[in-house]
């Protein structure tokens, strides 16, 4: 049995192992060798915009917005090609429709190519890729080894049980037993205290716009959608619904920032539409949207005190019950 357990436990460790790494390589692999043919014998060419598109978030179920450049070149063989590009918004803005936009190809493979010059290979590619590997390598070993270890021989039930009458007990072997009261109310107290300090530092930050706050007008970039981790829900409070924006301050500087709002706004507001927002005037960085209105750091601060309360109610009592039989094994 112990050796059945020790296998299965190796096993598992090989499967995450496994899945970490073939998701790290699958992550760069591709970009990584397109930035590598690019850099050994790319060459730059004059492309036409085909035409600019807008992919928006929650269209043919797409979770993010994504700016797409159509576009056509010919090669230094002859070769015409079609392709596209997903670029950021600031690159998507500058490039004109119809017009000529810098693209770099593989000479020996045109299908390869992607707008502006590459930088070569990223450095956190290449450590994707090592890191992916020796994940893959390390869980590949483990899960021979698990295997193996399925095939061992079973000890011998009466061989351990004599082996453990002569040894004893192994000395690391402690059993300690703890009262349920206990653990449920330090349990409760430990999350009530953190619901309670998340309540009071979004508390903190509501007052902080309130106090320093400017309104200004945002153009809409991006939005995405993803699901918190946990049971899987269409409802918003399951779902991290961003929008992502582009301001200018009152002293001229551009920034960028995003907000977390709730699935109705998500679904109104528009790629390159405006939108109001409200950002710190001492820290541009920090912004949300203007009519930013939640009642969560209320419910967190309420719903931590209440956790808080009953767990410090089963602390005592626990730790009252455990007193109390003290006293009575002495006497």
């Amino acid at each position: 049995m112990e050796i059945r357990s020790r296998s299965v436990s190796l096993l598992f460790v090989a499967f995450v192992l496994l899945s970490l790494g073939g998701l790290f390589v699958a992550l760069t692999a591709r970009d990584t060798y397109y930035a590598y043919r690019l850099s050994t014998d790319g060459r730059m060419a004059t492309a036409t915009v085909a035409q600019k598109i807008v992919r928006r978030a929650g269209a043919k179920g797409t979770a993010d917005t994504s700016y797409e450049v159509d576009y056509a070149f010919t090669a230094a063989d002859g070769r015409k090609v079609d392709s596209s590009d997903t670029v950021d918004p600031d690159t998507w803005e500058r490039i004109a429709d119809r017009g000529p936009v810098e693209v770099q190809y593989s000479a020996s493979a045109p299908s390869i190519n992607r707008i502006g010059a590459t930088a070569g290979v990223a450095a956190y590619a290449i450590v994707f890729l090592i890191v992916g590997s020796a994940l893959g390598l390390i869980g590949a070993m483990l899960a021979v080894k698990g295997m193996l270890a399925l095939r061992a021989p079973v000890l011998n039930s009466t061989a351990s049980a004599a082996a453990s009458k002569i040894d004893g007990p192994p000395r690391w072997q402690v059993r300690v037993k703890v009262s349920p009261w206990i653990i449920i109310g330090a349990i409760l107290l430990i999350v009530g205290l953190s619901f309670r300090l998340i309540g009071e530092l979004e508390l903190r930050e509501d007052r902080l716009y309130q106090a320093g706050g400017v309104t200004a007008t945002a153009i809409v970039l991006t939005k995405s959608s993803r699901v918190k981790s946990g049971p899987q829900s269409a409802h918003s409070q399951h779902t991290h619904n961003i929008v992502g924006y582009r301001f200018t301050t009152v002293d001229g500087t551009t920034v960028r920032g995003s907000d977390d709002v709730d699935l109705p706004t998500w679904q109104s507001i528009r790629e390159r539409d405006p939108i109001q927002i409200v950002y710190l005037r001492d820290e541009p960085a920090r912004s949300r949207l203007a009519n930013h209105s939640s009642s969560a750091p209320g419910r967190s601060v309420m719903l931590g005190e209440t956790l808080a309360a009953v767990g410090a109610l089963f602390l005592s009592y626990g730790l009252f019950r455990v007193i109390q039989r003290r006293r009575t094994g002495r006497h």
